[in-house]
Order: C-alpha cells, then sequence, then structure tokens
C-alpha cells in the first residue's frame, strides 16, 4: 500500500524503526507535573540467585536490588534483541536521546506508547526504546506490558509470562513479586492473559496506586507502558489520567493523516502528544536537480 502522502508532509519525512531508516520524534506540545525522567543502562547481567528478604538486606540492596533477576536465558535473548541490528539499534538510540530531552524538559516521567490502529509496531518500537533507554547506566526505567488486549512484550522477549498483569493493578500481587529485573537499571512487568475489562481496570483506583507505590518505592526516571491502538479501544483514554505523555508510532504503509489527526483531538487537553514515531516509513526520494 502505498505510503499517505499527507501522512509523508505531516511528519515532515520522519523515518522508520523497524524497517531501516531512522526514527524521528516530532516534539509535541504541553507539559506535566511530573518528576523529570531519563534512561538506563545495556548491560543485562544474568543473577540466578535468589534475592535476600531480610530487613537489613533489603535497606543494603537498594529498592531495585530487591526485584528479582530475569532468568539467564530472557536476559540473553534482551540482549541479542539490543544487538540484532546496528540499523535498527542506532535508529532507537537517536529516538532514545530526542525523547529523554523532551521529557526532561517538561518534567515528564510516565509515557505511554501507542497507535492509531493495530500492526503499527508499538511492542516493537516500545521494547527496543526500554533497551536502549538501558544502555545509559544512571537511568532507571520500568517497563509495563499494558496492552492488555494483545500483550506481546513476552513473545519479543522469547519469555512466557506466568502471571497477570490485572492481579498486579487490583494489588492482588506486589510489585516486588511481579517485576524482573534485567540488569541494574530496567524492570519489566509482562502479561500473560487478557482480562475482561482492560478499559475498566486502567481507570480504576488500584491501577493508579500500584502505579504510585511503584513511582515511590522505586522512584525510576522513565515508565514506559504499551498500550492498545488508540482508535480501536479506549483504553489509552482510560489511562490517560496516569500518564504525562504519549507517544504515537504509525506505519507508513498503512497509517494516513487522518488517523493521527483524529489520535491529536483525541489527546488535545488530556495528555500531551510528545512525538509521532513513522515505523515502516520510506524517505522521499530527492528530486535531481535541472540543468
Amino acid at each position: 500500500m502505498p505510503f499517505d502522502r499527507k501522512l509523508k508532509h505531516s511528519l515532515l519525512g520522519a523515518a522508520a524503526v523497524g524497517a531501516g531508516a531512522e526514527p524521528v520524534v516530532l516534539p509535541g506540545q504541553g507539559a506535566s507535573a511530573r518528576p523529570s525522567a531519563a534512561v538506563p543502562e545495556d548491560e543485562f547481567e544474568a543473577d540466578d540467585e535468589p534475592m535476600t528478604q531480610t530487613g537489613t538486606d533489603l535497606l543494603e540492596l537498594g529498592s531495585w536490588q530487591i526485584l528479582k533477576p530475569a532468568w539467564r536465558g530472557h536476559q540473553s535473548a534482551a540482549q541479542k534483541l539490543r544487538g540484532q541490528s546496528e540499523r535498527v539499534k542506532h535508529a532507537t538510540d537517536g529516538l532514545r536521546t530526542q525523547l529523554l530531552q523532551t521529557m526532561k524538559s517538561h518534567g515528564i516521567g510516565r509515557v505511554a506508547v501507542t497507535s492509531p490502529t493495530s500492526g503499527c509496531g508499538t511492542t516493537y518500537t516500545t521494547l527496543n526504546l526500554a533497551l536502549s533507554m538501558a544502555a545509559i547506566p544512571d537511568v532507571t526505567t520500568v517497563l509495563l506490558d499494558l496492552n492488555q488486549r494483545a500483550p506481546g512484550l513476552g513473545d519479543a522477549l522469547g519469555h512466557k509470562p506466568v502471571q497477570s498483569m490485572a492481579d498486579l493493578l487490583r494489588g492482588k500481587v506486589s510489585y516486588c513479586d511481579y517485576l524482573e529485573r534485567y540488569g541494574d537499571n530496567l524492570a519489566v512487568g509482562l502479561n500473560s492473559e487478557v482480562p475482561p475489562n482492560p478499559a475498566e481496570l486502567l481507570q480504576s483506583q488500584s491501577t493508579a496506586d500500584v502505579l504510585d507505590e511503584i513511582t515511590g518505592a522505586l522512584t525510576p526516571d522513565v515508565i514506559l507502558c504499551d498500550t492498545p491502538p488508540m482508535l480501536e479501544y479506549d483504553d489509552v483514554m482510560a489511562f490517560l489520567p496516569q500518564v504525562d505523555g504519549v507517544l504515537l508510532v504509525v506505519d507508513g504503509t498503512k497509517t494516513v493523516a487522518q488517523d493521527i489527526a483524529q489520535c491529536q483531538k483525541m489527546l488535545d487537553g488530556r495528555a500531551p502528544l510528545l512525538g509521532v514515531v513513522l515505523n515502516r516509513g520510506r524517505l522521499p526520494r530527492k528530486k535531481a536537480r535541472r540543468r
């Protein structure tokens, strides 16, 4: 399907994350009152030893070391994904830097990553962005699979989740038992099932309380949330009060300008649009000079 010309002009030639071209974050407007954001490191050292749970040891280890480390094989899979393509890695690092600068300038800490419709590569972009942030040693990031319509982060990491995100958001499971640590500065919360009421759950008080607890206990620089498509479900709209900004991922082979405009209209006055990432896009050809 040909790339929509209006979309091309609206994105000012933004490039792709997943198809070889470099991604561009087009800054949105608005600011947030939450703490400033930053980024994590790229060393995913395996540590399969069980963590000591005594009060003294927990204080000595610090809040992040309390989290159980991901299994060696899962951390290795994350390393391989990070180094799978130098071109994608370079493009994602550029996206990371632009996004972090925008977040820092506006005091933003929680970001929902979404798309207009399904199949735009939101999960792929979110995961690669989190791994890229984890390459910065002094920045801490929490990555949550809040796409409870079609959870995909586990598959992308080669990891079959055994816990339900709904249990975490309802407060039935502690974040200490739920999140898994990749290295020293990336914590990941995967999802094993689709609940019957994702949108209602995302706008519940228990979800707000759990996110506040994670923020207060871990004080992460960034919380990235993979979420469902905006134009297909109301999950993102329900979740907006809990985030500081939205990153929109679009597909150059099928997203049209009207889709982006509709998403912008839905976000207007509710949450700042931090940028638009064009996935699977094609750079415009340079016109030949006339002699």
